[in-house]
């Protein structure tokens, strides 16, 4: 159902990977793999879990790729479905899901390497702000998306949703890491958006993943890190390849969207 997922970073992204390529982060940790987790505020009645994984392989992963766990407080339960694909140098992964976390101390294990584990005490009270004033301009051929900069976050998502002729969500074209907050798209440029409706969906990150594709991130991990998301007030039609227009709608009722992502996609 999804296509093809497009990874773009902003000029601030950009800079961040060449000051990391260069010995600007990490401070010579030499961990190779670290992982942390939090809440996730989507704007339900609870929070619900996030976590995420950064390894800096120095082998391909196997053919039947890894797994991920981690268990808590009050029986609390999450196991990522293995990973079924080759991954060799820096990447990372992330996982949200509607399961309510409780405070207290969790265990993450990962069948990478050798073998890593780790213990992690969070505060479930501990949230991202939702992003706030999502917006989209556009011309005739391009479309800028922005939003008010998220308290606590340190760079975001931007993913761009096919909608089907009942407002549903139909596909995921395309997304963005960043550490800015906006990102700008030409038709003519980058990306051929067919004839529909888009919405943009947000999320905002409380460690910053442009940084995450290079070596020596695992301090990032350390401590807790939250994640928050929320949908454009403004979707974009697609009248004709090339022909761009900005719509008001109704904001959706925010849907859970339980799944995983992160780079290499």
């Amino acid at each position: 159902m999804m296509k093809r997922f497009y990874l773009a970073f902003g000029l601030a992204g950009l800079l961040s990977f060449l000051l990391a390529s260069c010995g600007g982060q990490g401070g010579g940790d030499s961990r190779r793999i670290n992982a942390s987790m939090g809440t996730w505020n989507y704007g339900g009645q609870n929070v619900g879990f996030f976590a995420i994984l950064w390894a800096d392989l120095a082998q391909p992963t196997s053919v039947d790729g890894f797994t991920f766990a981690v268990t808590g407080p009050n029986g609390f339960s999450f196991s990522w479905p293995s990973v079924r694909r080759d991954f060799f140098g820096p990447m990372f992964r992330f996982v949200r899901s509607s399961l309510v976390p409780s405070s207290g101390t969790y265990t993450i294990t990962a069948s990478l390497g050798s073998g890593f584990s780790r213990q992690i005490t969070i505060s479930a009270t501990s949230i991202l702000p939702q992003p706030q004033n999502i917006t989209v301009q556009a011309t005739q051929n391009s479309a800028t998306i922005t939003w008010s900069p998220v308290p606590g976050a340190k760079s975001y998502l931007v993913e761009l949703w096919l909608l089907d002729q009942n407002g549903n969500l139909l596909a995921r074209p395309f997304g963005w890491y960043t550490a800015e907050t906006q990102v700008q798209f030409s038709q003519a440029a980058q990306i051929t958006l067919p004839p529909g409706d888009y919405r943009a969906y947000l999320w905002a990150f409380g460690v910053d993943v442009t940084r995450l594709t290079t070596s020596g991130q695992a301090p990032q991990l350390d401590p807790q890190v939250n994640l928050s998301s929320g949908w454009s007030s403004q979707v974009i039609r697609v009248q004709s390849v090339g022909t761009l227009k900005v719509l008001d709608l109704p904001v959706l009722k925010e849907p859970t969207m339980d799944g995983e992502g992160g780079w290499p996609e």
